[in-house]
């Protein structure tokens, strides 16, 4: 017995001895795990804030990018509406041109200034005519724009058919020509669009 407990505490001592050793790397290990694991999910945190970051970027892109749009859009009906703003102007300094005349052209007398008044008339009709077709967007016109357009094409054949018709008149010394010109022009309606 005395041999069994002199072995049992010669294997205590022994492994009192070896058990303490093993302790110090493992407590180390565990510290380190520990550490590596804060740092983890430190690491994890920053990727979910970088993620949160990055969808609200997205959204701001997004309002950004529709807000664009609309922009654009704007632009474009708002060139549409210069576009025909300037014709009916350049239309309306047209007509008081031709007001500026009449009176040469009721006398009928085929003056030279007469003929290229009205041949200027003509042509300035048909160059706000060309302006406006340039100057509008075609690609993005609304049921408004169209309406417009239509209406501006009319307006422009009838003016440019009774002007002709009038300068026609006056350079061949014909009354019935020229009083047919002011007829035409006479009837001619701008039709107004909804805004």
């Amino acid at each position: 017995m005395k041999k069994k407990f002199i072995s049992i505490i010669g294997a205590t001592i022994l492994l009192t001895g070896c058990g303490s050793q093993n302790l110090g790397p493992l407590e180390q290990k565990t510290t380190k795990l520990r550490d590596d694991n804060h740092q983890l999910k430190l690491e994890n945190q920053e990727l979910e804030q970088n993620i949160s970051d990055l969808k609200d970027k997205e959204k701001q892109l997004g309002a950004d990018k529709k807000n664009t749009k609309e922009a654009a859009q704007n632009s474009m009906k708002t060139k549409n509406a210069n576009a025909t703003s300037d014709y009916y102007q350049k239309v309306t300094d047209t007509l008081k041109d031709y007001h500026k005349i009449d009176s040469d052209v009721q006398k009928n007398k085929r003056k030279e200034a007469v003929v290229s008044k009205l041949d200027k008339i003509v042509t300035d009709l048909q160059s706000a005519h060309d302006k406006y077709k340039i100057d509008l967007e075609k690609s993005s016109m609304s049921d408004k724009d169209k309406s417009d357009n239509k209406n501006i094409e009319e307006l422009n054949n009838k003016l440019v058919s009774a002007f002709k018709t009038i300068r026609d008149g006056y350079s061949t010394k014909s009354d019935k020509k020229i009083k047919q010109g002011q007829q035409e022009l006479a009837q001619i309606k701008v039709s107004k669009t909804n805004s």
